[in-house]
């Protein structure tokens, strides 16, 4: 009897919780967004978190200034000729004007893919 109260008192305090905290799904526009994942749309869904995750990673690296970008370069390429893909390639440092401009570069791509899949999601 103690077992079935449990899952009843579980069971009310998960719908409230759900009931409460679920209003982004009624707004409208992000509502369409956030039920994509299920849809066909669901590959733009993906872009648009890609995009949007390299959109804050690049704005992270720029105002960072600490080399980011050169040290995730450095990794990619260590990881390169760990596994033997490209043993030839080496790292090259990148000046602060090549650091900037790849950072402000990843920003503006990532912005315009973020917004371009989100209205395609929303259309």
């Amino acid at each position: 009897m103690m077992f079935i109260t449990l899952i009843s008192d579980r069971k009310l305090n998960r719908e409230g919780f759900d009931r409460d905290n679920n209003l982004l799904a009624h707004d409208g526009e992000t509502s369409q967004v956030i039920q994509s994942y299920g849809s066909l749309l669901s590959t733009y869904d993906l872009l648009f978190l890609g995009a949007h995750f390299e959109w804050v990673f690049s704005l992270t690296c720029l105002f960072s200034g600490h080399g980011y970008w050169q040290e995730l370069i450095e990794s990619i390429v260590w990881d390169h000729n760990k596994v033997k893909v490209a043993p030839t390639t080496q790292p090259r440092a990148l000046s602060i004007v090549q650091r900037r401009v790849v950072g402000v570069t990843h920003y503006l791509l990532g912005g315009i893919s973020t917004t371009w899949a989100f209205f395609l999601i929303k259309g």
